[in-house]
């Protein structure tokens, strides 16, 4: 039996509905997929089969790095692609993708990841030769980075991105209840293990908030900052704690100010942190400083936010930032260019009859104003 090229791997539980789409997405570009199944009560196994993925059963043992590593161990392709159940592969020639791999120099790729609906993307390690020393660290939000660049630095080989190849990640729609409550024990117990990581600080906080508990997340988040601010320096990822603890203490009418200026001094250019604050100035009357943030947004190039290492709702750069710049403009008296913003927003989002009622309001205004 001739070595594939490319093995897809990944791992699941109950997973029937995402399956087909999933492997479907890979079909024709992996030539072979490796699933890795933790116990599935439903139809998975059986979808797996019937559309030629290759099964490995292990037991779930809270550990997401030792299931993924069992998928590597069974992988047999020449390079590793990775990626979840909820997750599709946009359409890509797979002759261009062999081409690639065939004649790569590279240790490993990063391609570009939507981690949500509607997000922009940026550039994530999911693509690397097979070697036995890269394997996944973690209990959850489990890594290879470190071991990607230590067999890159062995090999001389570089790592390079590879902005063709695209992930959509569909998990967070819907209801995730369920993933809270598994995710919980899972990142208290990564934290025990290596309370340094930023990242998993941020992720427990947004747990804590969606299971009711503001005040475990705001400490979390405080743990997160504080982190952040002995970095050698700046992460992105960083940046996302230090915007959610503004806005949980902007919500419960705590002073925001110097928090947020120190956060936009180390990241000038996080655009997330813009629009908190331009909500914030909003809030507090400050209508032209508030407007400016919006219109810093409209006038971002988008495609080289994959650059920045960090994911945003896209929106940010269109509807959300056209609706609040026309609030700003509306409350300005500036009825006119109110109603263009609202009419902006609303060709980007015609399903949304909010920026239409609003335009209209506006336009009246203007009518009606000497």
């Amino acid at each position: 039996m001739s070595t594939p090229l490319l093995s897809a791997t990944l791992i699941v539980r109950d997973e029937e509905r995402n399956l087909r789409e999933c492997l479907g997405s890979v079909d024709g570009v992996a030539d072979e997929v490796v699933i890795v199944d933790t116990g599935s009560t439903d139809g998975s196994i059986e979808i797996a089969g019937e559309l030629g993925a290759r099964v490995v059963s292990h037991p779930w043992r809270g550990d997401f790095s030792e299931a993924r590593n069992v998928a590597l161990e069974a992988a047999r392709g020449e390079w590793i692609l990775y990626l979840d159940a909820d997750e599709r592969l946009r359409p890509v020639d797979r002759g261009g993708v062999s081409g690639q791999l065939r004649g790569a120099r590279e240790t490993a790729f990063r391609i570009l990841l939507h981690p949500f609906a509607g997000a922009t993307p940026f550039f994530e390690y999911r693509l690397w030769r097979a070697d036995p020393e890269i394997r996944f660290r973690g209990a959850i939000h489990e890594q290879v980075v470190d071991d990607i660049h230590r067999v890159a630095a062995r090999d001389g080989r570089p790592v390079s991105d590879w902005g063709d190849l695209e992930l959509d990640h569909l998990g967070y729609e819907g209801d995730q209840a369920s993933k809270h409550r598994r995710n919980l024990p899972l990142l208290r117990r990564q934290l025990d293990a290596d309370p340094n990581n930023i990242f998993n600080w941020n992720h427990l906080a947004r747990v804590l908030i969606a299971v009711g508990d503001p005040a475990g997340a705001e400490q979390a988040l405080e743990e997160a900052v504080a982190l952040a601010r002995v970095e050698g320096s700046p992460a992105s990822h960083s940046s996302l704690a230090w915007g959610d603890l503004v806005r949980l203490r902007h919500d419960r009418g705590a002073d925001v100010t110097s928090l947020l200026a120190e956060g936009k001094a180390r990241w000038p250019e996080n655009w997330l942190l813009v629009w908190i604050e331009g909500n914030i100035l909003l809030d507090t009357g400050m209508l032209e400083e508030g407007a400016a943030c919006f219109e810093r947004l409209l006038a971002v190039d988008v495609a080289i936010l994959p650059e920045q290492g960090v994911a945003y709702d896209g929106r940010l750069f269109g509807s959300f930032a056209y609706s609040s710049l026309g609030l700003a403009l509306f409350r300005l008296g500036r009825y006119e260019e109110a109603a263009e913003a609202y009419a902006a927003a609303s060709l980007l989002e015609p399903d949304c009859s909010e920026h239409a009622a609003k335009q209209a309001l506006a336009e009246a205004r203007a009518r009606a104003t000497p």
